[in-house]
């Protein structure tokens, strides 16, 4: 999963937004610095990708991608389901898409002091460029890994990607549809009533 379905997830308390946004930031000892719930965030974030990662539909979606795509067909689920979690936010975003950027962009950009700067340019520029907003449509999503491809050691292996997003669509949407009910389920689990996981 991506920026828009880690955010979604995790709408329902700031500070463990935040913290599932600094999940693919902060490493090792440093996690231990920050705030609990924002700590917690963090663990939620590597429980959500921990569950995609070894769900059989999405394995068995990687499977189609990687002839075309290799191994970076992981990351191409984990960009692809944002897309198809805005096709159907009617049943599943946690608010009206709009409401929930801005207040997302908000609980990012009111904890930057826990973040490095390196982080709090991301949070600059995702505000700035609105970049949740890409996922709705097919030319944001290009954009989107248009951005990712210097990045990457072999980006060669994108080419092609706006056409596997087409010729698959109906394999990603079922998929998803499969995969975000368990995502909510793990989710219910890191609300503030809930058991602590830390």
């Amino acid at each position: 999963m991506n920026f828009l379905a880690h955010l979604t997830l995790s709408y329902f308390e700031p500070d463990l937004q935040v913290g599932n946004f600094l999940g693919d930031f902060v490493k090792g000892a440093r996690v231990h610095l920050l705030p609990p719930p924002i700590k917690r965030g963090i663990h939620m974030h590597r429980a959500i990708d921990s569950l995609t990662d070894h769900d059989e539909d999405v394995r068995a979606l990687n499977q189609l991608l990687k002839p075309r795509h290799g191994r970076y067909a992981g990351v191409i689920t984990d960009i692809g389901f944002d897309y198809h979690l805005w096709r159907n936010w009617e049943e599943f975003g946690p608010a009206p898409f709009s409401e929930f950027t801005q207040s997302t962009y908000a609980s990012l950009y009111g904890r930057r002091e826990e973040m490095n700067e390196r982080v709090r340019g991301y949070v600059n520029q995702m505000v700035k460029d609105d970049w949740l907003r890409l996922y709705t449509s097919r030319e944001g999503m290009a954009k989107v890994f248009g951005r990712l491809e210097p990045r990457l050691s072999k980006p060669e292996l994108l080419e092609g990607i706006n056409d596997t997003l087409v010729d698959f669509h109906e394999e990603f949407n079922q998929t998803f549809l499969a995969l975000f009910p368990r995502l909510q389920t793990l989710a219910n689990a890191y609300r503030p009533d809930a058991t602590p996981t830390d």
